[in-house]
């Protein structure tokens, strides 16, 4: 315990040196750069697979949610309960409390479930969305286990002003509508996004459960949503720059009717979120100094007529504060360091009462230049205390470097960890489940080696990459029956994950001609050892292949896209599976300007093949559909 303690001071007194010393620089510098986005993601996360997905793909769903981009990024898996319901990330078989989210370098998971529902977040409201494989625990905290997904937005300083508005209508009862107003100097900018949309998700479905699979309509599967976006930035100086953004979201979904149900569902689900980030960078001539804070407030009301207490209220507060400092030595090495305090209150009705907790971390990064800054290894360590348990120090080494111009070999390895969630611990004893406040945290080991190849000749530029990583975790946190049949949370069990990444781009450019291709394939076995019926099978929900694909062309103002995911057999429970499925999704747009106005006129057909499919079993997907957009810029 000493030594832990010691090495956590160290942690702590090294970043408020490093913050020291370049408090009291004077020389002027201009801005370089003032994305809002994590410096740590892009400097210190070395030999890590971060990608961005495909800007035709972003085309494809820019009208709809998170939820349906990510499922068709390269990796990822998403488990959807249904059109428009909860759905959660998985990344190298992860679950999503091993898969923090990210908006303006801060952690917006539910400190009570450990989970983020991508189904509520608009496409529009982010301008870069990057997906980290792979631990980074000391980049980024508990849960960064299998991947973080990194949301922000752009450099609005630099962007035009401009007014847009887009309107969607689509297959049962799907419309929405969003508005976006950027304006601004160089000095100071500002964009409001608002967002809107109902769809009733009344699609007839083959019900495969019952005797003579009957085709039927789906109920109480109805949602509307809105939600609104504000964000601005103020150059204060020549070396500061201050960001500020606002979100709230509202989300009232009716949560649909099982396949396996004999009546139509009456349960219901209301989530409000309200999010708030400050952001202020300082450029000294020697480095950047970033501090940042948050406050996130969920609220999720769950209704059921059935049961004899018909809501259950639950809320969650956080408040984030983090600085950290990066500082250069020479020209291709540097070091970051820094500080975060979160502070997190829960009320709940499943609680006794009122909960909070305390998290007080210390973070610090070597990053030195290798082969003219076109490599690097990055050395990490963190340590976190939360409320009085203090948690082993893990570490990261990453390497990135050129064998030549065009090959590009990485690597790294890294200890992560997970503290429970609130839920876990301090869940009130009913008749069905009790929490466990003896629980330990999640820890364990993971780790990457691949590479990357680029290649340009003439109209053809080719991007191959490869990866294969591997990772295990113990001391898994799993609800399990007990002796008359509540669940509890126990560290029981142990996961093994291994696999390979592989994905290859193509883009060919002749004149006003562009195609491009973007396949990418990853392959999973992701085992878990345990003392019950689950022992040594592949994880639930987790595919071992998965595949993505991006085809787009366009001539001039025309474009077309097809994309399409592979996503195999899936184990539901410890014996039961669910069918491998495909599915592609088209597009046809074209562009063109009227009186000053730019108008993007599109036609979507979603489930081309009209595939019969379940991602979370029972609940039914929708068949073929189809959606018809416009969106206006002045």
């Amino acid at each position: 315990m000493f030594l832990r303690l010691s090495v956590f001071c160290v942690l702590l007194l090294s970043a408020t040196n490093l913050l020291a010393q370049d408090f009291f620089q004077e020389d002027p510098v201009k801005l370089r750069e003032v994305r809002v986005t994590s410096q740590r993601l892009h400097d210190y996360a070395v030999g890590a697979t971060v990608s961005e997905p495909d800007s035709d793909l972003v085309k494809l769903h820019r009208s709809g949610s998170l939820s349906s981009l990510l499922a068709n990024t390269s990796g990822i898996s998403l488990k959807t309960y249904g059109p428009g319901g909860l759905a959660s990330v998985s990344i190298r078989g992860g679950g999503s409390s091993h898969t923090p989210v990210l908006w303006n370098g801060l952690n917006i998971q539910s400190p009570m479930s450990g989970g983020v529902n991508l189904s509520v977040m608009p496409v529009q409201f982010f301008d870069h969305v990057e997906v980290q494989h792979g631990g980074s625990g000391t980049l980024f905290g508990s849960g960064a286990i299998s991947g973080v997904i990194h949301l922000s937005g752009n450099d609005l300083l630099r962007k035009e002003n401009a007014l847009s508005a887009s309107l969607t209508k689509g297959s049962f009862g799907l419309g929405s509508a969003s508005a976006e107003i950027k304006t601004g100097t160089t000095s100071f900018a500002s964009r409001l996004s608002v967002f809107g949309q109902k769809a009733d998700n009344d699609f007839r479905f083959i019900n495969t459960s019952r005797i003579g699979n009957p085709e039927e309509t789906q109920t109480n599967a109805g949602v509307v949503q809105y939600g609104v976006l504000q964000e601005n930035q103020w150059r204060m100086s020549d070396k500061s720059l201050l960001t500020t953004g606002f979100w709230y979201q509202d989300y009232d979904k009716d949560l649909q009717t099982l396949m396996t149900s004999r009546q139509p569902g009456e349960t219901s689900q209301r989530d409000k979120n309200i999010m708030a980030s400050v952001n202020y960078k300082y450029y000294g001539s020697k480095g950047i100094l970033n501090v940042k804070q948050g406050l996130i407030r969920n609220k999720v009301l769950y209704s059921d007529p059935d049961l004899a207490d018909p809501q259950a209220d639950n809320n969650s507060f956080s408040w984030i504060n983090e600085a950290e400092y990066k500082h250069r030595l020479g020209r291709y090495h540097s070091v970051n360091a820094g500080v975060n305090y979160t502070y997190e209150l829960a009320r709940s009705d499943g609680y006794g009462g009122d909960v909070s907790r305390n998290r007080v971390a210390a973070f610090a990064s070597g990053r030195y230049g290798l082969t003219a800054g076109r490599g690097a290894i990055v050395l990490s360590f963190r340590e976190e205390m939360s409320d009085a348990d203090l948690q082993p120090v893990v570490f990261s080494l990453g390497v990135e470097h050129p064998l030549w111009n065009r090959l590009q070999l990485k690597g790294n390895i890294s200890r992560n960890y997970r503290i429970p969630n609130l839920n876990d611990l301090y869940w009130m004893e009913d008749g069905y489940a009790m929490g466990n406040p003896d629980l330990s945290a999640e820890s364990g080991w993971s780790g990457d080696a691949g590479a990357n190849f680029s290649f340009q000749n003439g109209i053809f530029a080719i991007t191959l990459s490869a990866a294969y990583f591997a990772s295990r975790t113990e001391d898994i946190i799993v609800w399990l029956p007990e002796d008359g049949g509540k669940w509890k949370p126990h560290n029981k069990e142990i996961g093994e994950t291994s696999g390979v990444e592989a994905g290859v781009e193509v883009t060919a450019v002749a004149g006003k001609n562009r195609i491009s291709s973007r396949i990418f394939y990853t392959r999973v076995k992701s085992t878990l050892f345990s003392d019950d019926e689950y022992d040594n099978r592949q994880m639930v929900y987790t595919p071992e292949h998965n595949m993505n694909a991006v085809f787009g062309y366009s001539r001039g103002d025309f474009y077309a896209t097809l994309a399409g995911r592979f996503t195999g057999e899936r184990y539901y429970d410890y014996k039961n599976t669910l069918d491998a499925y495909s599915l592609w999704d088209t597009s046809l747009g074209y562009k063109f300007r009227i009186s000053g106005i730019s108008a993007d006129f599109s036609f979507k057909i979603k489930n081309v093949t009209d595939a019969d499919y379940q991602v979370v079993a029972w609940y039914a997907m929708p068949p073929r559909n189809y959606l018809l957009s416009i969106d206006l810029t002045i």
